[in-house]
């Protein structure tokens, strides 16, 4: 998402999002996707993101599974 968006987005609506997002697994899945980007070569991100997001990761699954 969009930076600029995000920021436009109510705290409301910014709740809504992540609740959809996790109700629907759908978070998980994004961040796996990521992953496999990052892993990949397809995007490039600092060491401390991908550390950042692999922690999330296995924090989501650990809680979904």
């Amino acid at each position: 998402m969009d930076k600029q968006l995000l920021e436009q987005l109510t705290p409301e609506e910014q709740k809504l999002l992540l609740d959809v997002l996790f109700t629907q697994h759908y978070a998980l899945e994004l961040i796996s996707c990521e992953l496999a980007d990052i892993e990949n070569g397809n995007k490039q991100v600092e060491e401390e993101r991908y550390k950042q997001l692999m922690h999330l990761y296995y924090r989501i699954r650990e809680k979904t599974m």
